[in-house]
């Protein structure tokens, strides 16, 4: 976890074993703790005791109540405890359905978020380059494609000066680069 806390450092580096650790998680997929009927019938008796709602019937009561199961039925169960802590926050009257799952689509598990950061860190490509790197001539610098030479640059494998040098030897007289 210490890895992926330094994914949107401004020039965070990471090392072979670095990456070692981060590929299995970002080729990972979080999983969501199904909330069972018990789970949200206490999530939705917390909200029906702390916020007002319209009035009903018995009939009409156990109705409403059998709808929002089957609309929040199968929901992450910590997304359904982060929506209804938001609704308690924000709103004066009891939610609709909408209104909570509005604020469960807002939240992010914790396996989630590491995922995602771990594909960042892959995406970026911000590694260290082997000290036992063979190093790159001038010549296959030039010899590169543009986007070739930018790749490289993004992954560290060559620096902006190595470019420049390369490309500035190619446009100098070949009496000059004697002397």
């Amino acid at each position: 976890m210490t890895v992926l806390v330094r994914a949107f450092e401004p020039g965070a580096v990471f090392s072979t074993r670095d990456i070692a650790l981060i590929e299995p998680v970002a080729r990972a997929v979080a999983l969501p703790q199904p909330a069972d009927v018990r789970c949200v019938r206490q999530s939705l008796g917390g909200l029906a005791a702390a916020l007002p709602s319209q009035a009903t019937d018995v009939v009409k009561g156990q109705l409403k109540l059998a709808t929002y199961q089957t609309m929040l039925e199968g929901c992450d169960e910590r997304a359904l405890s982060y929506a209804c802590r938001r609704c308690l926050d924000e709103l004066d009257w009891f939610p609709t359905v909408h209104q909570l799952k509005e604020r469960m689509s807002k939240w992010v598990s914790p396996e989630d978020s590491a995922i995602r950061r771990a594909r960042a860190i892959m995406r970026t490509g911000r590694r260290e380059v082997a000290a036992d790197a063979p190093s790159i001539t001038a010549g296959q610098i030039r010899a590169m494609k543009p986007d070739l030479r930018s790749m490289g640059l993004a992954a560290g494998f060559i620096t902006q000066d190595q470019i420049d040098d390369a490309l500035a030897e190619i446009e100098q007289p070949p009496e000059q680069m004697a002397a």
